[in-house]
């Protein structure tokens, strides 16, 4: 018999776990970062709320996680894992956001990634989000935006070796995403 929690709807993404190298960097980039002069309300994502996002489904009928599951598990076995590059700390989407990121180039693999995430999305009725594509790792977020910060220029190769499905849990606080199934990519 289906409970009232079997029935509600799930709020999903699709994203890429952070490995060990890249969590230290992402570390020492929020440890520099937090030299500077920031809002008072800035709150740091904690280092397991760390995620490049491919693709956010939103909320999503709980039938529709086995063929999500079995779609990521075709994606994760055709793409191999790719290298990407942080060049750029800085306000996300533009100056003034209310969110601090370290930004990826959009290499090709990456892109293609995407492209795949987007593709299972619309299987399942999703429409995919129509902005451009950028990937990166949110650090920070701030109600009042980081108006006074300029980018600062990075530059480190880190490893996109996954495929991760992510329950986003709202709680006071901030949200937390929960790791429903990650996957290896081939590569």
């Amino acid at each position: 018999m289906d409970t009232d929690a079997d029935l509600e709807p799930v709020r999903l993404f699709i994203g890429i776990a952070p490995n060990a190298a890249t969590q230290r960097f992402l570390d020492a980039t929020c440890a520099y970062l937090e030299g500077l002069r920031l809002p008072r309300d800035c709150r740091w994502i904690s280092e397991t709320n760390r995620h490049l996002t491919l693709a956010f489904l939103g909320d999503t009928e709980r039938r529709h996680l086995g063929s999500i599951e079995e779609r990521l598990r075709e994606i994760a076995r055709q793409s191999p894992t790719c290298p990407g590059q942080i060049v750029s700390t800085h306000p996300f989407p533009r100056d003034r956001a209310k969110m601090l990121a370290a930004e990826l180039l959009p290499t090709p693999a990456l892109t293609a990634l995407h492209e795949k995430c987007r593709k299972l999305m619309a299987a399942i009725g999703k429409q995919p989000e129509r902005k451009t594509f950028r990937p990166h790792f949110t650090l920070a977020r701030s109600r009042t935006g980081f108006s006074r910060m300029p980018a600062a220029p990075a530059d480190f190769i880190c490893r996109l070796d996954n495929i991760t499905l992510y329950h986003s849990l709202l709680a006071t606080g901030g949200s937390q995403y929960q790791p429903l199934l990650s996957l290896p990519l081939a590569g």
